[in-house]
């Protein structure tokens, strides 16, 4: 199961149908779901949205540790420019994304956490991270919605379960209630149909109401005079959590729950790395080594095929993918193979985020939520960012073997090579004029950008 860092612990890792606010423009999307999934294409005239997950953790989160710190030269962000508290620093991603065709970043929101500017205790901050995304000068050139880390409610280790209770349920409703007052109304807020959207991590792990949760959030809102929000969940998963605990059945499963799935507008993945354990609720394989020597993406495939089953196509299912997993630098000990920025051996640095673009995410992208997530923009900890980094490329690293945290996978010096990459593929995708198919699209130069 992949692993997510927080500033105090290592985390477990990781719209309906009518129209689409972007850009200031009303897209309308069908009224009534397919009875067979057709995915959509570049013929179709809404247009792609692309989305990254944006963390606003740093520098306090380098400290948790990353591969980068660890190459041999070191790489990574600077800690004194890589500032989630100053405007700059989202400045220049705003101006990254929109060349790279990111349409909207999902900004990271921790209940319990003042970075984020609301604490149990009612105290708001509005000098806090996000605020400080908000200040940006050129904001409005890209989307923003809420991504509510739910594992910071209650999560349980041993059964991988966040279990519903009273005290949840009217924090929840607070925090809904806090986004609403104070970021659905910004004219460039994220919105599907007409509601805003809330991007809800690991909600694979609640257990026992989750209707009652959900639902109760939506009356709150409502009863204050605000939109009924757009909930996507992070459900797609080789293994989940039952959602009802009581009968004593082993808590983990392969099938998707569908009474969860249904109280959510859409359903996605927030990572669909698994690890080096696929024993009983695992994947078919272990998909160590280069992806391209794998069955990744058939099984990726099959995977949201049978979440889109499972609801006979009721609750639409957004793609993601990654450039890549490797978070040995924050959690050696646990020993995840590291997932390579390289498909295969020899191509490009962001060869990895090609073929998932291109293989795996248009061939899923529903035309009811055109929409493809790209995990993460700014991860370190894990190493999935398509942030630029400049440097030299290595396969060492500080460790007595030179190769415990590479494992002799070449990192370091992509430069913009995401960038780069994802600005081609959307273009492609899009058939628009930039799509030029002499193009390289594994960003095979290591750029800086």
């Amino acid at each position: 199961m992949a692993h997510r860092s927080h500033p105090a612990r290592a985390l477990v890792g990781a719209v309906a149908l009518v129209a689409l606010v972007l850009s200031g423009m009303l897209l309308a999307l069908p009224s009534s779901a397919a009875t067979g999934f057709t995915p959509w294409h570049a013929g179709d005239k809404h247009k792609l949205l692309v989305g990254a997950y944006y963390y606003q953790w740093f520098p306090q989160n380098l400290a948790q540790g990353t591969l980068r710190a660890d190459l041999v030269p070191p790489q990574g962000p600077n800690p004194s420019t890589d500032n989630s508290a100053n405007p700059k620093t989202a400045e220049i991603a705003i101006n990254q994304a929109r060349y790279a065709g990111v349409d909207f970043f999902a900004l990271d929101w921790w209940p319990k956490n003042d970075w984020y500017g609301r604490t149990l205790a009612e105290k708001v901050s509005e000098d806090d991270n996000t605020a400080a995304f908000l200040r940006a000068k050129n904001l409005d050139k890209i989307k923003f919605c809420m991504f509510y880390e739910t594992f910071g409610l209650d999560f349980s280790p041993p059964d991988e379960s966040t279990p519903v209770n009273p005290s949840m349920e009217k924090e929840f409703d607070a925090d809904m209630l806090f986004f609403a007052r104070r970021y659905f109304s910004y004219k460039n807020y994220l919105e599907v149909n007409g509601r805003p959207v809330v991007v809800l991590y690991l909600t694979r792990t609640l257990t026992g109401d989750v209707a009652g949760m959900l639902g109760g959030a939506r009356a709150v809102l409502e009863s204050h005079g605000y939109k009924d929000p757009y909930f996507i969940g992070d459900e797609v998963y080789w293994r989940v959590t039952e959602e009802d605990l009581s009968a004593g059945q082993p808590p983990l499963t392969t099938t998707p729950q569908v009474s969860r799935i249904e109280q959510l507008d859409a359903i996605t993945a927030y990572t669909y790395y698994f690890g080096n354990n696929p024993a009983q609720y695992g994947p078919t394989q272990d998909y160590s080594g280069y992806p391209g020597d794998t069955n990744v993406i058939a099984d990726q495939l099959s995977l949201m095929a049978r979440y889109r089953d499972a609801t006979g196509g009721k609750v639409p299912v957004i793609p993601s993918i990654s450039p890549g997993y490797n978070d040995r630098g924050v959690r050696l000990s646990i020993d995840h193979p590291a997932q390579p920025r390289q498909w295969l051996p020899g191509e490009g640095p962001s060869s990895t985020l090609d073929h998932f673009f291109r293989q795996f995410a248009l061939p899923s992208v529903d035309p009811r939520v055109p929409m493809i997530f790209i995990t993460a923009w700014n991860e370190w900890n894990e190493d999935t960012g398509v942030q630029p980094v400049p440097g030299t490329p290595t396969s060492r690293d500080d460790s007595p073997t030179g190769t415990e945290y590479t494992q002799g996978y070449t990192y370091g010096g992509e430069g913009d090579s995401a960038l780069v990459v994802l600005h081609h593929d959307v273009a492609c995708a899009e058939g628009r004029p930039e799509c030029d198919a002499t193009t390289q699209r594994s960003g095979g130069a290591h750029r800086v950008g």
